[in-house]
């Protein structure tokens, strides 16, 4: 059923013999910064056999993958229209001692959703694949005995851990939908929720806003920006390519916004999250910025404190960040000892696709505090920067993160009505906030999918 050149036709299940034999054709499996491929095994430690070197009886595998994959587009919340279909990117193996860090997988080809790890049965201990999604974390050891499918949406943070006994062999497929559509709006039109959310809709937009309690001049809600669960690519960004419960919820926001006579229109946002921190106290860093690159964190700027023979802070020391090797994990995340308090957090839209799937231009809007909805619990995201900041004279020691969120925004369907004396605005820096951000827009008394 799977052959592999140098090595020939693999049975199951896989035997050592047969595994130490597929280690001796393999390369180290790399990864990709920027135009660069890179080789640590510090972030990635496993064998790597290249899909030209890999032949799959494809009459055998398509009786066995194509049901799998129907089961899986369902489990993965996909319409029952949308198709599925598995493109190989690579066969690994793992030897003992041998692992993969926490990572986030690229989007390799349109309309890729995710990714499909198939697990060959033969016997190992360690190695477990563990899937982490919004602070739920789903782990698979595999089988010595049968194949074992796992998929994952690309923004599913995973690792493999590390292998103590024996080989994990995997084929590592490419999960690409075909015929995907944007939320089934009448499929909630009978909802019993629809009608009490767009009734708060209602309340909501005609309502007096916050303003009104600050002493300032009354105005009604501009927008709601309802926060999405899943992260999103400009590129892999639409109406048909929402994941999971996120097209369940939009369908219902759709159909409720519908029935209120408001517009919807998705939107990609960045939120900005500042936190009181002690590391740099102690590092002597005045400044760190982290990026993250495909498999793991690059540090693209770096400078640390000097002192004069007075004991006085003279200019900071700049370091070529570039020389510095990739990490698989920040210095200093949100759930740090070293992080404190939140002391303000920012969220801007950046990209907005009307209900026609017409993308509009780039844009750079504020949303307030009172434009917010929030869910009962924050999902757990990865930022995709990172900086920590030392003492800056006026100013404590700062980790700040950024994130990229997606959202439903609905406004008014006249211009008329909308106000246009409303200017969005920074959240107010709130010293001594709770880790939890969170908004006293709330509509509640309904349930979501």
């Amino acid at each position: 059923m799977i052959e592999v050149d140098g090595v020939g036709a693999i049975r199951f299940p896989v035997t050592p013999e047969q595994a130490r034999g597929l280690c001796e054709v393999a390369r180290p499996a790399r990864y990709g910064l920027r135009e660069q491929t890179l080789l640590d095994a510090n972030v990635r430690d496993t064998w790597e056999i290249p899909r030209d070197r890999v032949t799959v009886d494809e009459r055998r595998w398509h009786e066995t993958l194509r049901p799998m994959l129907d089961t899986l587009g369902a489990e993965l919340g996909l319409a029952s229209g949308c198709e599925l279909s598995a493109e190989l990117h690579s066969m690994l193996v793992y030897e003992p001692g041998q692992f993969f860090q926490r990572h986030q997988d690229s989007e390799k080809a349109d309309g890729m959703i995710g990714t499909l790890v198939v697990t060959l049965p033969s016997t190992f201990t360690g190695g477990e694949l563990v899937i982490e999604q919004q602070g739920k974390k789903i782990t698979d050891q595999g089988s010595p005995r049968e194949l074992s499918f796992v998929a994952f949406y690309g923004d599913c943070a995973h690792e493999v851990l590390p292998v103590t006994d024996g080989f994990r062999i995997t084929l590592t497929y490419n999960l690409i939908a075909h015929g995907r559509t944007g939320p089934d709006t009448a499929g909630f039109a009978t909802h019993p929720s629809v009608a009490l959310l767009a009734e708060q809709l209602r309340a909501y937009f005609t309502a007096p806003s916050g303003s009104l309690a600050r002493g300032e001049s009354a105005t009604r809600a501009r927008q709601l920006v309802y926060l999405l669960d899943h992260q999103y690519s400009q590129q892999g960004f639409g109406w048909d390519r929402l994941k999971g419960g996120d097209a369940a919820r939009t369908g219902m926001m759709l159909a409720a916004a519908e029935l209120a006579g408001y517009d919807a229109s998705l939107a990609l946002a960045e939120v900005a999250d500042s936190y009181e921190e002690d590391y740099t106290s102690y590092m002597l860093i005045y400044r760190q910025r982290w990026e993250r690159v495909e498999d793991g964190w690059q540090c693209v700027e770096s400078s640390e404190v000097d002192f004069d023979d007075d004991g006085e802070m003279t200019d900071p020391i700049h370091e070529d960040a570039t020389s510095f090797a990739p990490q698989p994990t920040l210095p200093l995340t949100p759930d740090s000892d070293d992080v404190g308090d939140l002391l303000s957090s920012t969220i801007t839209l950046t990209w907005l696709i009307d209900r026609s799937g017409t993308p509009g231009e780039p844009v750079r809007e504020i949303v307030t505090e009172e434009e917010l909805c929030t869910a009962d619990t924050k999902p757990t995201f990865e930022p995709f920067a990172s900086e920590i900041e030392g003492y800056m004279g006026n100013e404590g020691n700062t980790a700040n993160f950024w994130y990229h969120r997606a959202a439903i925004v609905i406004r008014r369907s006249s211009i008329a009505d909308t106000p246009n004396d409303q200017p969005a605005v920074q959240i107010r820096d709130r010293p001594n906030t709770p880790h939890r951000r969170t908004s006293n827009r709330r509509l509640s008394n309904y349930k979501l999918p």
